[in-house]
């Protein structure tokens, strides 16, 4: 794996998922007053979707790096 592909996996698997929850469960646990579970089921619900389109874009951009180097 390059440096730049790690860079997208840290930033698009590590990163960005744990900011939105951080700043998802303030905004509607603290600010909104919602109840936990319901934040809890919302933010996990919005996380698996991310993570299944994020996915398939890391494979579409590890078979074009693997093209590209053939």
């Amino acid at each position: 794996m390059t440096q730049k592909l790690k860079q997208y996996f840290l930033g698009y698997f590590l990163y960005f998922p744990c900011s939105f929850l951080i700043i998802y469960m303030i905004w509607m646990a603290i600010v909104k007053s919602v109840q936990w579970a319901e934040v809890i089921s919302n933010c996990t619900s919005i996380i698996g979707i991310y993570y299944l389109i994020a996915s398939v874009w890391f494979v579409f951009l590890l078979q074009k790096q693997t093209k590209h180097r053939t």
